[in-house]
């Protein structure tokens, strides 16, 4: 760990390491592979000198056959790197140069018994079976006629045949030639082997430095994101391979940081859309707020400079202070409104009968009159279960801003119509207005929201956000209906008929559909939260 307490990685160099380990690897194989060949090259030439000496015994009965003197059978037999030594049986000795290895010194003749005698085991078999020593005794200086070298290496071979007639025949191999094949061997097998090595290690190194170019493309994409690429990868031709999985996580990596990007960008960018609402929504509502206020000053001010002076205008006076005021306090309980559904709409759920909600709506709406005919349509009974304040008021927003729209319009009506599509229940109210411009017909349900005074003089553009985020608390919907309206002759308020889609015919202006499921359990809203319900029996 590092002096901070943070572990860290070892990163050795993989192509040093790699290199280094294949030519030690090379190494030991080289040093197995020359022991072995020394070995069994020393053995080979040990069989070799063995078979002659043998063949060379078996020679020696054939030539005392043919009557050669001791001297004679010595002379024949000696040569190529082995010494020949004759015992006759008075114990005469004859040979050729050197000693011969013997526990004592000078030569001592093998005893006539066979048995073994110093230098080698003789056999004592008249038959001519010899025996081969091949380590004798550190010999003494040799006697006889010749005197001849020093005396042979330790491991020597030496083969004793005791031939007809009491004489004997030793006979010494040489190895002094063994030993010099076999370290001239060892000498050229090392250089070779340090040859080998060198050229192992150039290959090696290009090898390597080939076989980790994808360790190095990794790198090359890796700084490439650094710098702002988000979009390289290295997708592995072959994935299941050690390099094809450390690049496949790579990518995984890569996608995962760039999904992580991705999702903190659209966080950041919804919360400054967010931020910008809030802003413009608290920047409207002040603006809103300010126009009743300032009304409700303007009145005040004449009230208390004029009143004693004109007494005749203090009834208008008075009546542009309630209405200024209920401007006021409709935006202001609007704004509550909004706030609550925001924060935590509470519904109280029960079973209800949707046509008896939609009338009292129309029924408060004529008792205050107005220029504005309204009708309802449709169903004669939907029983559903809602909160039926919450719905009542969905509706009222509606009817409210049909009922401006219409206001001022040759036919002045309202129409609401209510029907049964599958397991939906739909409101749709329609006016007589001048309709939405296909522009705005999303946009309208925007909070603060205001068309041209030909569809809203008097409101603060919360009725329709606020209708749609309780009927979406109740798993519904509020949204503007596109349809081509013709004129109607049918004038029933309470008629049964119900147009296609829920929508009457023969208003015209604009359409707005509510839409209610009929569950018993109204699913949850998608855009408004978790919703709070209370059950009633």
């Amino acid at each position: 760990m590092d002096p901070e307490g943070i572990s860290t990685t070892p990163t050795p160099s993989l192509r040093r390491r790699v290199l280094v380990l294949v030519v030690l690897l090379f190494a030991v194989l080289l040093t197995l592979v020359g022991v072995a060949i020394d070995i069994a090259l020393g053995h080979q030439l040990r069989s070799d000198l063995s078979a002659r000496l043998t063949d060379r015994a078996d020679r020696s009965t054939t030539l005392v056959a043919e009557g050669y003197s001791p001297q004679q059978l010595a002379n024949a037999l000696q040569g190529d790197a082995i010494r020949v030594r004759v015992t006759t049986s008075d114990g005469e000795v004859y040979g050729g140069p050197g000693p011969f290895p013997d526990a004592g010194a000078g030569d001592v003749p093998v005893p006539p018994s066979g048995r073994p005698g110093p230098g080698g085991r003789g056999t004592g078999d008249p038959g001519g079976r010899d025996a081969v020593d091949p380590s004798g005794g550190p010999p003494a200086p040799g006697v006889g006629p010749d005197r001849g070298p020093p005396r042979p290496p330790a491991d020597s071979l030496v083969v004793t045949r005791r031939l007809p007639g009491g004489t004997t025949v030793t006979l010494l191999g040489d190895t002094t030639s063994i030993a010099e094949v076999r370290t001239q061997l060892r000498w050229l097998m090392l250089g070779a082997g340090a040859a080998t090595l060198v050229v192992a290690a150039a290959l090696m190194l290009l090898v390597v430095r080939r076989a980790l170019r994808p360790l190095d493309a990794m790198v090359a994409v890796a700084r490439g994101i650094t710098s702002g690429d988000r979009g390289r990868r290295l997708r592995p031709r072959a994935p299941d391979t050690e390099l094809g999985r450390a690049a496949g996580s790579v990518d995984e990596m890569l996608d995962a940081l760039e999904a992580a990007e991705t999702a903190q960008r659209a966080a950041a960018d919804t919360a400054r859309r967010a931020e910008a609402d809030t802003k413009r929504f608290l920047a409207d509502a002040a603006h809103e707020l300010r126009t009743p206020i300032a009304g409700l000053s303007a009145v005040a001010e004449s009230l208390r400079r004029d009143a004693g002076d004109r007494p005749d205008r203090i009834p208008r006076w008075t009546e542009l202070l309630v209405r200024e005021s209920q401007h006021a306090s409709r935006l202001v309980a609007d704004l509550l409104d909004m706030a609550r559904i925001d924060s935590d709409p509470q519904l109280t759920l029960a079973d209800t009968d949707l046509v008896e909600v939609v009338d009292d709506v129309i029924d408060r709406w004529r008792l205050l009159g107005g220029p504005v005919t309204i009708r309802r349509t449709g169903a004669a009974a939907v029983p559903i279960r809602v909160d039926g304040g919450r719905i009542g008021q969905v509706v009222s927003n509606l009817v409210d801003n049909a009922v401006r729209a219409a206001t001022d319009t040759a036919r002045a009506l309202v129409t609401v119509d209510i029907s049964v599509d599958g397991p939906t229940a739909r409101i749709a109210v329609t006016d007589s207005g001048p309709g939405v411009p296909p522009e705005a017909r999303e946009r309208i349900f925007d909070r603060l929201v205001q068309l041209d005074a030909a569809r809203d003089s008097t409101g603060a553009g919360l009725g329709l956000p606020i209708a749609r985020a309780l009927a979406r608390a109740h798993g519904g919907d509020v949204t503007h209906a596109t349809v081509t309206h013709e004129q109607s002759t049918d004038e029933s308020p309470h008629s049964s008929e119900s147009a296609q889609d829920g929508v009457r015919p023969g208003v015209g202006g604009a359409t707005f559909v509510v839409t209610l499921p009929l569950a018993t359990d109204a699913s949850r809203s998608p855009t408004e939260g978790d919703v709070r319900r209370t059950e009633n029996p």
